[in-house]
């Protein structure tokens, strides 16, 4: 791979943001002074430098009081004592827990502080003896501090703001009125820009199309928007012409009229695309202080505002639906109509949410994998945890996701078998891959039997390997540091209700868990049914493997039984045939 030499320089963006404050912690008035003289004129990404002086550590702890985001530190060792800088160092980051901070230890003396020492035992950024100190190099370690500053504080900001946009999710899709949902996803973007991007946003304005779905060219020309929520002097005064300025230029927008870029100073046009069409704006401003990753951040949001605003409509359409039904009890035959089509609304819903839901989330996990990736490679390691965080919990979401997409396939009668041919064994090495770590999890252990020469078998291998891993999945949850017993067999029966004797597969998933209350034992295979459905309950999870794997079992012609007692464990038990007989890929 071959790396060009002449790459260009992108261009940096404006700034408009403050200096830099930089600490010089020196006893000798004559190196501070210098430290100013040989970095007057310096600038990184157009902000200057910004000095705090401190001729003892103690002057340097009160300066780091009253300016916590100092940037870099240039600190002397020997002041009021011989290891008073290196005291100083402690304090910053063990005291203080400030790992932001870029810190460059200067001395006079090596002798009395040698640098392997210090670098081995002390978290510093860089050692300089004095003496070697000139003009040059001053500039070039400040440039490198600086830069690393600039770095660190770039991930810590893309950590906040994604972990703020998975903590918004939920908020942002239950169940609410529109008044209150545009509020809050107002809301939810102001936070984002002050928690995350340290900017003040205090006026600030969402619109939205009131025409959005209009398909002829008539109703296009004649585009408006509506004020759903503001704050602020926009709050205050909602009727001024500087507020209808806004809402044409958010109508010249949405017509291809004008660019976003055409906005005053310092304002920001936010907007809420929806399969790459805007349906509404957010207008910020006091927005200066957002940089291309933080608007990518905002984007990110505001794409996950619009999606939870499409998907609130269908809510409220479905609500209305079954309103309507509960008037209509008197007329049996409307009243049947009518619940029918709620429930397909229903459905539709669930399919439509869990499909909208995978671009954000997917988003997440690509920008986490990438922020992880570069905080690996230049070193910062303790912020890696937090990304995992990140990403584990996205997985978990999507996870759950995949189920009700799953459900909403089933109650729409949208699932498709394809038909192939395998070999067990090679299924249930890969079940086994899966399944093993997530057992280890809750100190279980996996005992399997009968997993060899099982031979081939004519099915949905997608579908089989999931009903098996969601059963797996199952025991495992339930059971703590007990044994999860995998049995699998090839049988020729004849199985009630046929006249032939057949091949069949026999699986068995026995756990030593919690068991299954008797009254609870109808209603497991219900679609979001469990042993326990309180706010309190021990267990997560949607509620919907069992459903899932039932409904494919049946599809493919087998079944699911279930044997279980309270306090030492449950075994449940699947039929499959071995030859599918489905003449063409069927839809439930």
């Amino acid at each position: 791979m071959k790396i060009s030499l002449t790459r260009k320089k992108p261009l940096p963006e404006p700034s408009h943001q403050p200096p830099w404050k930089i600490l010089v912690v020196d006893d000798d008035a004559d190196v501070r002074k210098l430290a100013h003289l040989n970095l007057k004129g310096f600038e990184f990404e157009g902000r200057t430098l910004q000095f705090f002086d401190a001729k003892t550590a103690q002057e340097a702890r009160e300066v780091l009081e009253q300016e916590p985001d100092i940037a870099v530190a240039l600190i002397d060792v020997v002041m009021e004592t011989e290891d008073a800088g290196l005291k100083l160092v402690e304090h910053i980051r063990y005291d203080l827990h400030n790992h932001f901070i870029r810190l460059i230890i200067r001395t006079g003396q090596p002798g009395v502080a040698p640098e392997r020492t210090v670098i081995d035992n002390y978290d510093i950024d860089d050692y300089k003896d004095k003496t070697e100190l000139t003009a040059q190099k001053l500039y070039t370690a400040m440039r490198s501090a600086l830069k690393s500053y600039r770095d660190l504080l770039i991930i810590d900001s893309n950590r906040r703001g994604l972990q703020r946009i998975l903590d918004t999710t939920p908020s942002l899709y239950k169940p609410q009125n529109i008044t209150e949902f545009f509020d809050n996803v107002l809301q939810h973007i102001i936070d984002l820009c002050q928690d995350n991007f340290i900017a003040t946003i205090t006026n600030s304005i969402l619109l939205t199309s009131d025409n959005s779905n209009n398909n002829t060219e008539e109703d296009e020309n004649n585009q408006q928007v509506v004020v759903q929520s503001a704050t602020g002097r926009f709050k205050i005064e909602p009727e001024t012409d500087e507020v209808e300025n806004i809402k044409k230029m958010c109508v010249d927008c949405l017509l291809g009229i004008v660019p976003f870029n055409t906005l005053p100073d310092h304002a920001l046009l936010v907007p809420l695309n929806r399969h790459g069409t805007p349906v509404g704006f957010i207008y910020l401003e006091e927005a200066k202080h957002l940089g291309r990753d933080d608007r990518k951040l905002m984007q990110i949001m505001a794409n996950q505002c619009a999606a939870a605003l499409e998907n609130l409509q269908l809510y409220i359409d479905v609500k209305e639906a079954h309103r309507q039904s509960l008037n209509s009890l008197a007329m049996a035959e409307k009243a049947r109509v009518m619940a029918e089509a709620a429930n397909k609304a229903k459905s539709t819903f669930l399919a439509q949410m869990s499909h909208e839901l995978r671009t954000p989330l997917n988003a997440i996990l690509g920008y986490s994998d990438f922020i992880y990736e570069d905080a690996e490679d230049i070193g910062y390691d303790y912020v890696l945890p937090y990304l995992e965080d990140i990403r584990n919990a996205s997985l978990k979401l999507l996870a759950m996701i995949s189920d009700i997409l799953d459900i909403s396939q089933i109650e729409t009668g949208n699932v498709e078998i394809k038909l192939t041919e395998y070999d067990m064994n090679d299924l249930t090495e890969e079940l086994i891959e899966t399944v093993e770590p997530m057992v280890r999890t809750n100190g279980n252990k996996l005992v399997l039997k009968g997993l060899e020469g099982l031979g081939s078998q004519y099915a949905d291998k997608t579908k089989v390997k999931q009903i098996l891993l969601n059963l797996l999945n199952n025991a495992a949850k339930f059971t703590q540091r007990g044994k999860v017993l995998f049995t699998a067999s090839r049988q020729s029966k004849v199985m009630y209700g046929e006249e032939e004797k057949r091949d069949w597969f026999c699986f068995q998933v026995s756990d030593t868990g919690i068991g299954i209350p008797l009254e609870k034992m109808e209603r497991i295979f219900e679609a979001f049914g469990q042993v326990d459905n309180s706010s309190t309950r021990e267990y997560d999870g949607t509620g919907l493997g069992l459903a899932i794997s039932q409904h494919y079992s049946q599809i493919m012609g087998g079944h699911i039984t279930v044997d279980s007692d309270m306090g030492k464990g449950s075994t449940f038990t699947v039929w499959l045939p071995a030859t599918v007989e489905i003449s063409a890929p069927k839809k439930s």
